[in-house]
């Protein structure tokens, strides 16, 4: 069973990946309702795209070799994916014919908290057609034991199926009685209050979702004797949701953000710092308060390594300088821009806004004692205005680290150096830049990422021949950029990412 628990798996992640999924009225709901409460993790998927949605995913596919609607194209590569792996099932002749709308998965900790209670749920027009794919695929003897009234299969891979209330339902022996417990008498999740709650403000045209319990997780790590430290327990605090979308342009996955969380790199509230970023970055990102990634970031490990006045002693020992005061308390904005299409080329930096000139110049010069002292003969630093200019031996390019015009800069190579204060065209201004920011809607863009010279920088290295990446090549082309950003603040924090198409 344990091919067909994998073929299901990769057609409903295909399909919820690629956003072949109906809108809000076709979304899935049922699987839900068989879910065990107790659920860390939920995902759901429509497995017929209908109107729209079947219209924007077949758009995106015509893009890439071979053409062709989602449908159709999917029926082949699970085919050949089949035939390849010599499994005693066709997708088109056992599977398609009672294959329903909905799939759906979750995962459950134990008392080992391992998450040993882990099902995918796919809705089924035939339950004897399904029951027949189920027992094709069982690998060597087939053993059928009754749970409850409800008979389930387990083989010799260790995988167990049942086929009820119009589900297939494949997974570990846990997780089909859990699934079964909820069927008779036990917690749903479609009953949590923290799934509704989490719902209520989902993207109401989504095309699928993935729900994190985060209670249920705290609570398996804990039985597992592995707790979360209390700085990272906070992110955790509440359930969170993010949907899945599609139109022409592209997949985009949106939700809410946990307020903590946000206040961390990638998640973070989007700064216009990005559209000041240099014009032919192919990676740029900006985010507001620095300081706050790094005192979160000191306060989630600080308990590994014996509190967070040990790791200021320590800081301080080092360095000479107080973490708080002079480092974190002067951090503003920060951006990181890339750039360069071939590995000669490459050049970027780290801008960091400075509330506190001082305080700031007094980390950069604590950075240039520790290059000198801890270097060795490797590295040269040269002073050089506001800073310093360190070359290390076997790096092509010089590394600066400077600040001027209420910016501290970290910049690899002397052209990067220059247009972190003053790029004269900036992102902002970019074409490329602006369609993908339009594409992506109502958000303040926080990273944008151009795929085109990163194929370029691939092409100009040794990998350039492998034939790996020449057959991938071509199904990478067609892709355009990835976009993400962020809309509100604190509590009602948004985000979104998506993967435009050209």
């Amino acid at each position: 069973m344990r091919k067909l628990i994998l073929t299901l798996l990769v057609l409903s992640a295909s399909v919820f990946a690629a956003g072949a999924c109906g809108s809000e009225d076709e979304a899935a709901s049922g699987a839900s309702e068989l879910v065990p409460a107790s659920a860390a993790f939920y995902g759901e998927a429509t497995l017929k795209p209908e109107g729209e949605q079947k219209e924007a995913i077949d758009a995106i596919l015509a893009k890439f070799p071979g053409g062709g609607e989602a449908g159709d194209k999917l029926k082949e590569l699970i085919d050949k994916a089949l035939r390849e792996s010599e499994a005693p099932v066709s997708f088109s002749k056992d599977i398609e014919p009672w294959l329903g709308d909905e799939a759906a998965f979750f995962a459950s900790g134990g008392n080992a908290g391992n998450f040993r209670a882990t099902a995918a749920l796919v809705a089924t027009e035939d339950e004897d057609a399904a029951l027949e794919a189920v027992e094709k695929t069982g690998e060597g003897k087939i053993s059928r034991t009754t749970y409850k009234e409800v008979e389930y299969m387990t083989d010799e891979s260790g995988e167990a199926a049942a086929v009820f209330d119009g589900y297939v339902v494949l997974g570990t022996e846990a997780g089909v009685k859990a699934v079964i417990d909820t069927k008779e008498d036990g917690e749903k999740l479609s009953d949590l209050e923290g799934y509704e709650e989490a719902l209520e403000d989902a993207a109401e045209d989504r095309l699928g979702l993935f729900f994190v319990n985060s209670p249920a997780l705290q609570a398996s790590l804990q039985r597992a004797g592995a707790p979360m430290p209390d700085s990272l327990e906070r992110l955790f605090r509440e359930p969170f949701v993010a949907t899945l979308d599609a139109d022409r342009d592209g997949v985009t996955f949106e939700g809410s953000v946990p307020e903590d969380l946000g206040r961390i790199s990638f998640f973070g509230q989007a700064s216009d710092l990005l559209t000041e970023l240099p014009a032919d970055s192919w990676l740029a990102t900006a985010q507001t308060e620095f300081g706050q990634v790094i005192d979160f970031t000191v306060d989630a490990f600080a308990g590994a390594v014996g509190g967070r006045d040990m790791i200021e002693q320590q800081f301080r020992a080092a360095t000479g300088l107080d973490l708080q005061e002079d480092v974190i308390d002067w951090m503003g904005d920060f951006g990181v821009f890339v750039r360069g299409e071939s590995v000669s080329e490459l050049n970027g930096a780290l801008v960091i806004e400075t509330k506190d000139e001082a305080a700031s110049g007094r980390f950069l010069d604590a950075i240039e004692r520790l290059a000198r002292t801890q270097g060795g003969g490797e590295v040269q630093i040269v002073p050089r205005d506001g800073g310093f200019t360190a070359t290390v031996q076997g790096v092509p390019r010089p590394v600066h680290a400077f600040q001027e015009s209420g910016r501290v800069v970290f910049a690899y190579g002397e052209r990067a150096a220059s247009d972190a204060i003053d790029p004269g065209e900036t992102l902002g201004d970019s074409s490329e830049f602006i369609e993908a920011r339009d594409s992506l809607g109502d958000y303040d863009v926080s990273m944008f990422v151009l795929m085109q010279p990163i194929f370029d920088l691939v092409d100009s290295t040794e990998s350039a021949t492998d034939a790996d990446w020449q057959e991938a090549k071509p199904y990478l082309e067609p892709l355009d950029a990835l976009i993400g950003g962020t809309s509100g603040d604190g509590g009602d924090l948004k985000s979104a990412v998506k993967l435009i198409v050209k």
